[in-house]
């Protein structure tokens, strides 16, 4: 089952906001061979939508 929850970014964890820029970095630095930065500066504004699949 996946769960999925929304957060802010002062709602994140560091343990959250980690996995989730690993992630990115994962799909579309190294998957998608993209060159450009990642980390924009609206982060800090934006709605985190995140999805966890429950083993």
């Amino acid at each position: 089952m996946l769960e999925i929850t929304t957060k802010s970014f002062e709602e994140l964890t560091a343990a959250e906001l980690y996995k989730i820029l690993q992630l990115r970095s994962e799909v579309f630095v190294v998957e998608q061979d993209c060159v450009y930065q990642d980390i924009d500066g609206k982060d800090d504004q934006a709605l985190h939508v995140i999805g966890l699949k429950n083993n």
